[in-house]
């Protein structure tokens, strides 16, 4: 740790440049009790980037680590993280959960998209549901195939886009997962479909699909107007309804942004609480600068910032101390407690932990949502209902941290049928471009 000038570096990393995307040293610093990430390129400068609202906190969350379980499959590192991963042997952490892409079509065009997805009104009015650039049958099963030998039968998929339900086989491609052996697939959705089409919904439940994972970002419709670009709380709520009764779970995902939903996250708890008949989890997600933002905002926001917003909405529910770091993935990418409501009273399961019974009790196999719950269980064999809450905190091209990109957990398959780290997959840079067009388009300008 040094000190100079009223700056305190904690560690050292590297990050890539939020321009052209090279790799460039970087360090974690401390200023006025914050944390930030402070990086310079040769060619386009210096940045400085918010990280966490207090050090001492951020410490104590970064200082429970778990043990190491490395992938099944590592292939050559011959580029160095983040350019090759398929996962490479430079990874230290296996996948929890595999996120497979079949379309990359949409019904909306959400202002935030980390996929910059476009709605295709054309397209998706084809006959059979499924457009030319879908990936067929034959190659979700190769892609199914691909996790259970990379990652095994227990590694939980999330099917997303685009928007999955736009195709109308995908019924058909859960139940091809299921019966290859994959164990859990859930399907990550805006949630028009599953709201308008109750036939299509119960044809999933049928197919085996394991939970919904909703897209939900507040309880108003101005939330809805500046994040999604229409009001669609209303079909938010069907959806959900339509969820209880074909009796399939439900995590609402909400995006948080300052001064647009951040006062929001207590009141989503409290509906989530009221409906934990089929709301199994919530996930909060602050936004990252990946894909497409055209919103304003004045500040960005980290997991610790939602910690502490959240335990201060919670009216004494939740404290800041409360969440603790997931020992799937690096302890800075996703923390979370567990609500449980035993005999009579609803409280934390953190506060009925030790970190030793934590460790001892921890499951390397749970996906991000189920680590707490799976340890409640096992706890209290009598326990009827609990609830999930997580906390994301993704990076982006100024967040990267290639240290915690190395013990991601939570991963997707390429079209090459390479597993990559989410964050990695997503990145952007300030225009927008991933890397490989910066290969392809801005040869001439960029190092690459």
């Amino acid at each position: 740790m040094q000190s100079d000038q009223g700056i305190t570096v904690l560690d050292t990393t590297k990050s890539v440049c939020p321009v052209c995307l090279n790799i460039v040293e970087a360090a974690v610093i401390v200023q006025e009790k914050a944390v930030y990430l402070k990086k310079c390129c040769p060619e386009h400068g210096e940045t400085v980037t918010y990280l966490w609202p207090d050090v001492e906190h951020y410490r104590w969350m970064s200082g429970l680590k778990l043990p190491y379980i490395r992938p099944k499959l590592q292939l050559d590192s011959t580029q160095g993280c983040p350019r090759d991963c398929g996962l490479c042997k430079a990874h230290l952490r296996h996948s929890t959960l595999v996120e497979i892409e079949v379309t990359e079509r949409c019904n909306l065009r959400c202002p935030v998209c980390f996929m910059a997805a476009e709605a295709a009104p054309a397209a998706l009015k084809t006959p059979s549901g499924i457009a030319d650039q879908d990936p067929g049958i034959e190659a979700l099963e190769a892609k199914y195939r691909a996790i259970l030998e990379k990652s095994g039968p227990q590694t939980s998929i999330q099917i997303t886009g685009g928007e999955p339900t736009v195709r109308q086989d995908l019924p058909e491609i859960v139940r091809l997962g299921l019966n290859m052996g994959l164990e859990a697939i859930e399907i990550n959705t805006n949630g028009v479909v599953i709201a308008n089409d109750y036939a299509f919904l119960e044809k999933l439940v049928l197919a085996g699909a394991s939970g919904i994972y909703l897209q939900f970002d507040g309880l108003t419709s101005e939330v809805y107007q500046k994040i999604r670009g229409q009001n669609l709380l209303p079909i938010k709520l069907k959806a959900i309804e339509n969820c209880r009764q074909a009796g399939i779970q439900v995590v609402l995902a909400m995006t948080v942004i300052e001064g647009i939903n951040h006062d929001q996250m207590g009141r989503v708890l409290d509906f989530a609480l009221l409906n934990k008949d089929v709301i199994a989890g919530l996930a909060y997600q602050p936004a990252f600068g990946s894909g497409r933002f055209d919103v304003d905002t004045n500040k960005r926001l980290g997991m610790g910032d939602v910690i502490f917003m959240l335990a201060e909405q919670s009216q004494g529910l939740l404290k800041p101390y409360d969440f603790w770091p997931l020992g799937c993935s690096h302890p800075l990418c996703s923390s979370a407690t567990y609500l449980i409501d035993y005999e009579g009273k609803i409280e934390p399961l953190t506060r009925k932990l030790t970190r030793e019974e934590y460790m001892a009790e921890f499951d390397p196999q749970s996906p991000q949502g189920s680590v707490l719950g799976d340890i409640a269980y096992k706890k209290y064999p009598d326990l009827k209902s609990g609830l999930s809450i997580v906390i994301m905190n993704y990076m982006d091209a100024f967040t990267m941290d290639l240290k915690r990109l190395r013990e991601c957990s939570m991963t997707v398959l390429g079209k090459d049928d390479k597993i990559v780290p989410f964050c990695s997959y997503q990145l952007t840079n300030t225009s927008g471009q991933r890397r490989d067009e910066l290969l392809t388009n801005a040869r001439g300008n960029y190092h690459v």
